[in-house]
């Protein structure tokens, strides 16, 4: 006679992991308005009020959900960048990383954050501590380009603060298929050159490995 087999019953820390999984896999697929209680319940077949008891402030969850999937991002763009031989290699390799199509469901996950974040303070509180580790990747990478006399800028801050408001405004112009990428890119790319002193044409080269390989 065959038997259904018994389930093993999760312990509370397995269980606050699936939660917090389920709820990266609700944001990377419908963004970070979808991760409620009922999205992130129905996505690993729970009631909404388990979900409820492991994670009773959900606004603490879509904070935590946004700093685990922007912070990872850092974490692996840093890694390739940081493998670059030079200074403008490696900020030509950012730029390309930041452009790569892959991670356009991020870029997306950004514009929530900063919609979402005026009414959510643990998503505010989040999207700027991974905008702060943004800025110290890209003004290092900046600074030590002027060091090695290769870049020319005063203000290596400066330029990372700029880089950054140019990403988050063309993401904007894509979302609503304002421009076309190169025309984006190419603005993005144009402007920084500049703003250190070189040629658009050395910033071109790169080409990163996709996402998460």
């Amino acid at each position: 006679m065959s038997t259904t087999p018994t389930r093993r019953r999760l312990s509370p820390a397995e269980r606050d992991a699936q939660i917090a999984e389920a709820a990266v896999a609700v944001a990377r697929a419908e963004g970070l308005a979808a991760v409620t209680l009922r999205g992130v319940a129905a996505a690993i077949g729970v009631a909404p009020s388990l979900v409820a008891h492991y994670r009773p402030a959900m606004e603490d969850l879509v904070g935590d959900t946004f700093r685990t999937v922007a912070s990872t991002e850092v974490a692996e763009v840093a890694r390739i960048v940081r493998e670059g031989a030079d200074p403008v290699g490696r900020l030509a390799t950012l730029l390309a990383c930041i452009a790569d199509p892959a991670r356009d469901d991020v870029a997306a996950l950004w514009a929530d954050a900063w919609s979402l974040g005026r009414t959510n303070a643990a998503l505010a509180t989040a999207a700027r501590e991974v905008m702060d580790d943004w800025q110290a990747l890209a003004t290092g990478v900046v600074r030590d380009g002027v060091r090695a006399g290769v870049m020319r800028t005063d203000d290596p801050d400066a330029v990372g603060r700029l880089l950054f408001a140019l990403v988050d405004a063309t993401n904007g112009y894509a979302l609503v298929d304002y421009l076309d990428r190169p025309v984006r890119e190419g603005l993005v790319r144009t402007t920084i050159a500049r703003a250190v002193g070189l040629d658009d044409a050395a910033l071109s080269a790169a080409t990163p490995p996709t996402a998460g390989a």
